[in-house]
């Protein structure tokens, strides 16, 4: 594939690609004026070779004739400067591939990756519901928790390890109730406040979306649920704003879409576990799917 076109290289899109164990999703993005063109999802795959031939696939789909200046790849995970360390239970055969290699061999520009949700919340804290604070935490909700801590637009620490990564394995209760996180652990937050707890507590519902229709209706059931789960949603955000202090705590991923049940007090049970005169603003993301190769570019362009 050939490379950008050298008039004016700033001009042209990044090309990035948000490559999960379930979808793949992707666009042309403009950090410059925040914007995403041709956003595409699609299903993942379950192996690594199968998903970056999706990607490659999908990128040759959304290049067509133009050039872009860059190209960049968020997976979950341990993900190191040019491969991923360590991917618990997705992407058979990812740990140890050389992705900046085989993403600069495919596309022909320069190409970075990172970490899932730290691209998510750099989008956040750049372009989305974070924009102006200095230090933000993220906190992304799906099959399990991604934390990303930033400070100016940027992860407050380097390494594959930085950014506030494991936030998610921060222990909240005493490990005697609830599913094992993606550590093997109970208790902690990832393992009482990821996405499928919320159905779990609530049983015999099929989805979140049909919890979330019982809870507004006023189903005990759906509201018994959801007031255990917010509990836990809150200790594990006062957890996080004691460790980084940051001014707002932003909850993404699809279980947290804006003016959800679970919000309904949530602030303020959060605010009952802080220091005195410490106060932290809760919202809800606000660029979705877009966020994380937002927040690609953003790294890309830097």
């Amino acid at each position: 594939m050939s490379g950008p076109v050298q008039d004016g290289p700033a001009r042209l899109p990044v090309l990035a690609f948000d490559l999960g164990g379930t979808r793949l999703k992707a666009g042309l993005v403009y950090p410059e004026d925040a914007r995403v063109e041709g956003f595409t999802a699609t299903p993942s795959a379950p192996t690594a070779r199968e998903a970056l031939e999706r990607v490659a696939a999908l990128g040759e789909r959304l290049l067509h004739d133009r050039g872009c200046r860059a190209v960049a790849l968020c997976v979950p995970g341990i993900v190191g400067e040019r491969s991923v360390a360590a991917l618990p239970g997705k992407l058979d055969g990812m740990v140890g591939i050389d992705l900046i290699d085989w993403l600069e061999t495919r596309f022909a520009v320069p190409a970075v990756i990172a970490n899932d949700a730290i691209a998510f919340g750099t989008g956040e804290a750049v372009h989305g519901a974070a924009r102006g604070h200095a230090r933000v935490v993220v906190i992304t909700i799906g099959t399990g928790i991604g934390v990303s801590v930033l400070q100016d637009g940027r992860p407050v620490t380097p390494g594959p390890l930085g950014g506030g990564l494991l936030g998610g394995q921060i222990p909240i209760d005493d490990g005697t109730r609830g599913p094992h996180d993606s550590n093997g652990k109970r208790g902690t937050i990832e393992a009482l406040c990821a996405g499928r707890r919320i159905v779990a507590l609530a049983e015999g519902f099929a989805s979140i979306p049909d919890v979330y229709a019982a809870a507004v209706a006023g189903e005990e059931r759906a509201t018994r649920a959801l007031d255990v789960y917010r509990r836990d949603l809150a200790r594990g955000i006062a957890a996080l704003a004691h460790a980084h202090t940051p001014s707002i705590v932003v909850l993404g991923g699809g279980p947290m879409p804006p003016a959800n049940p679970v919000l309904d007090g949530l602030a303020a049970l959060v605010d009952a576990w802080l220091w005195p005169g410490y106060a932290v603003t809760v919202a809800t993301a606000a660029r979705g799917d877009e966020a994380p190769l937002l927040g690609l570019a953003v790294r890309a362009a830097a």
